[in-house]
């Protein structure tokens, strides 16, 4: 082990120039590194920022056009909605006409007379063809 004399001693000598300018060199080179570490660091920052920012920017965007979207198919099913209601009183409504021409028809055909003939007779026929 070195002594602490020795130590005391190495560092009491004087310095010589060369010895200075090559501390200054390296004290000015790590400072240079120094700096250029900070300076790659706040690069990698506003990198990192630009791209948070980006990507807020394309997911709002996104969320808009999704919604944009939404809303049509609200609509669209709005509207499906309601043209099936319509067709659905459409059908029953046919039904129902159909339903009272029926009953219409049984009872003319009831009130005819039944002749003992066999087959159908004059008045039947007419009644069958304008039930068409």
């Amino acid at each position: 082990m070195i002594s602490l004399a020795a130590l005391t001693a190495v560092a009491a000598r004087p310095i010589g120039k060369a010895a200075l300018i090559a501390l200054g060199i390296a004290g000015l080179l790590a400072i240079g590194g120094l700096g250029a570490w900070r300076a790659a660091a706040t690069v990698q920052a506003m990198v990192d920022d630009a791209a948070a920012t980006a990507k807020a920017e394309r997911d709002a965007h996104w969320r808009s056009e999704i919604a944009e979207a939404n809303v049509k198919v609200a609509q669209a099913e709005v509207e499906q909605a309601r043209a099936a209601m319509t067709a659905d009183t459409e059908v029953k409504a046919a039904e129902t006409r159909r339903e009272e021409a029926l009953k219409e028809l049984e009872t003319k055909n009831a009130t005819l007379a039944d002749s003992g003939r066999c087959g159908l007779g004059r008045d039947r026929v007419r009644l069958l063809n304008n039930s068409r």
